[in-house]
């Protein structure tokens, strides 16, 4: 689906400013994210997603939004995050859903003396303390996230310190803000912005993808950290904030509306009730992130009446989408083809609308590109005889250079010879 803020645009600035703002969503919402994206570079010709003036990322947006800040590529994103075949950044989704031992160990450590508090505590004053705080103290010694976010901030770590890149948002040439949520107090904090962009992308990184239960909090500077969403879903006001006059935005999860949907579709549930807890409780967690995201986007009516909003997500009866892990990662191609896909319908679908608004920034719509049903999420890796500009051409060119770049320094890295 595709959403637009009403007709209203600055006319007096010599060059507009264009910004990308990602919600979250999990291993599912990089992958959404990067098929959305790949899509849109493809057909709309006077932006390039890696080279757009402003970034927002919110958890799983803040992966995609610190590469493409970091000048990678959408074809090199998917070459690393989709295809993991890029020999200079090899990927093992694996190391994503690793058990956090470290927790497990420092809470095995812990529970003989807080057990030994919780009935000490019921013996000396059995009327006054209740099972549930028996158990609230015993709880303590449960982890406080099941999975290790180690890997996230030492894979980005690796990224965003290759040739020509940095780890430092004061040295990026392009705006990055890294949303994460306090823990202790509950306010959004963005990294990048003054007082915070001392921090490395990749601490920040791990800080806002800390999906609470999920990963422990990241311990930043004395202050504990967890997942952007918490606040708000997508942060967009961020970017518009910062100067962006048109905002592209790409948020990967939608309420399931079952009434919608093919009945071939519905996994023969008449409710979602009949999917169990799991359908239950994601339904419930879509329900209120998006009402926020919801809230937020009907205030730029007002606060921002100047400038455009574009909004990308899934359509409210997309099954694919809804009964897909979140964490999953296996099936990350097919649903990277699916973001693709239907994002080329909706460009395709609205094309009569964001034809004269896009071309107020300078940006047109390939309607060739769009009508071609041969292509696929991976067309654009490889230089394709549908490209008719050399602008086009020598900037496939130029990202295809970089990437032997960085697989060639890889190998040289690891091949160097030992003393």
């Amino acid at each position: 689906m595709l959403q637009m803020q009403p007709d209203n645009r600055r006319d007096n600035k010599d060059r507009p400013c264009i910004g990308l703002a990602l919600a979250g969503g999990g291993p599912l919402g990089i992958i959404y994210e990067i098929g959305t994206i790949l899509a849109l570079e493809e057909a709309l010709e006077g932006v390039e997603f890696n080279n757009v003036d402003v970034y927002v990322g919110v958890s799983a947006g803040a992966v995609v939004t610190a590469g493409l800040a970091n000048g990678f590529s959408p074809a090199k994103m998917c070459q690393v995050f989709i295809r993991t075949d890029s020999e200079a950044f090899p990927l093992d989704p694996a190391h994503f859903l690793k058990p956090a031992i470290s927790q497990y160990v420092k809470g095995m450590r812990a529970a003989p003396a807080l057990l030994a508090e919780a009935l000490w505590g019921f013996v000396n004053d059995p009327y006054d303390r209740s099972l549930h705080s028996v158990v609230s103290t015993l709880g303590r010694a449960f982890p406080s996230g099941l999975l290790d976010n180690e890997y996230i901030e030492q894979f980005g770590r690796k990224l965003f310190t290759s040739r020509g890149r940095s780890n430092d948002f004061r040295k990026l040439k392009r705006k990055l803000f890294i949303v994460a949520t306090k823990l202790d107090t509950g306010e959004a904090v963005n990294f990048g912005s003054p007082g915070y962009d001392h921090i490395p992308i990749s601490k920040a990184v791990q800080a806002s993808t800390a999906l609470p239960g999920a990963y422990p909090p990241v311990e930043i500077e004395g202050c504990h950290y967890v997942d952007g969403a918490l606040w708000k879903t997508l942060h967009a006001s961020t970017a518009l904030a910062a100067g962006a006059d048109l905002l592209f935005c790409i948020n990967p999860l939608v309420p399931f509306n079952i009434n919608l949907a093919k009945w071939e579709d519905k996994k023969n549930f008449d409710s979602l009730r009949e999917g169990g807890l799991v359908a239950v409780l994601s339904q419930a967690f879509r329900l209120l992130i998006y009402s926020r995201m919801q809230v937020g986007m009907s205030k730029y009516n007002t606060q921002y009446a100047d400038r455009d909003v574009i909004l990308f997500e899934p359509d409210r009866s997309d099954t694919k989408m809804f009964f897909t892990n979140v964490f999953s990662f296996a099936s990350r191609r097919r649903v990277c083809e699916h973001a693709y896909q239907t994002t080329r319908h909706d460009l395709l679908a609205r094309q009569d609308k964001l034809e004269p608004l896009l071309a107020r920034y300078g940006i047109t719509m390939r309607r060739d590109i769009l009508a071609d049903q041969s292509l696929h999420f991976d067309s654009n890796l490889n230089i394709s005889s549908w490209v008719s500009t050399q602008a086009k051409l020598q900037n496939k060119i130029t990202n295809q250079l970089s990437d032997t770049l960085d697989d060639l320094q890889e190998w040289l890295q690891s091949h160097q010879p030992v003393d």
